[in-house]
């Protein structure tokens, strides 16, 4: 784990209110590994023995269902853990996580981390802390995302891709575009004629990639600010 890695994890809500050792005693022993695309990372009712943290790459978090079909719970990406809630109740993954583009990972393995926490007591009570202000935090995205268009939630998702806060800009779209679409709530139908309505907006798909012209102008339009495409159409 390099000092930029180590950093991603100290800016983690669920390390922030550890000294760098005791963030460091934590994840000790714990190594980053490549994933391939495809890579199926933990099944449902697999035992539960690992949580992760991604260093890159993404990774879907889905359950089948009879018929077969997937509903994915989620999409995760740089700076996100996976499955850590699960490591404080042990048992069976609930649901399965696929590499939907090659990612490295650390994997920190449940049992080393839960003694920790109980060999040290101080820091699960700095963790459960920080996690219980992460939480009110994560209710007000919740709000915020019922009243967003799906065109301001597909906005929000590409500024969340972007290294510059003001200017223009490149990203590439990390995977495959139904996957997208079930992260955002939408269609993939719906999500080809959004990208190609906020053209609008300085917004160019090409290959995998998007153009951003303006990237505070596509800021603007997910606060509400500035007008754009189905402003107000609700999905």
């Amino acid at each position: 784990m390099n000092k930029e890695e180590f950093e991603l994890i100290r800016g983690h809500p669920l390390f922030q209110g550890l000294s760098d050792k005791q963030a460091e005693d934590a994840v000790k022993g714990a190594s980053p590994r490549e994933y391939p695309k495809g890579y199926m990372l933990f099944s449902r009712d697999d035992p539960m023995e690992y949580f992760y943290f991604i260093f890159g790459g993404w990774v879907k978090v889905f359950r089948e269902s009879v018929d077969g079909n997937e509903a994915i719970i989620g999409v995760f990406t740089r700076g996100e853990t996976i499955a850590e809630a699960i490591a404080f109740v042990g048992g069976d993954y609930p649901a399965s996580a696929e590499i939907v583009e090659q990612a490295r990972i650390l994997p920190i393995q449940a049992s080393t981390f839960v003694r920790y926490l109980k060999e040290n007591p101080e820091v699960g009570l700095s963790m459960l802390a920080t996690l219980s202000k992460r939480m009110h935090h994560l209710v007000g995205e919740i709000e915020s995302l019922k009243t967003q268009t799906a065109s301001q939630r597909v906005c929000q998702f590409l500024l969340k891709l972007c290294t510059v806060e003001e200017g223009a800009t490149v990203v590439a779209l990390p995977y495959d575009k139904s996957v997208i679409s079930a992260r955002l709530g939408i269609q993939p139908e719906s999500l080809s004629r959004i990208l190609a309505r906020l053209r609008k907006l300085g917004v160019k798909t090409e290959r995998g990639r998007v153009v951003i012209s303006d990237v505070e102008l596509l800021e603007r339009f997910c606060a509400g600010e500035a007008e754009g495409p189905d402003l107000q159409q609700r999905a």
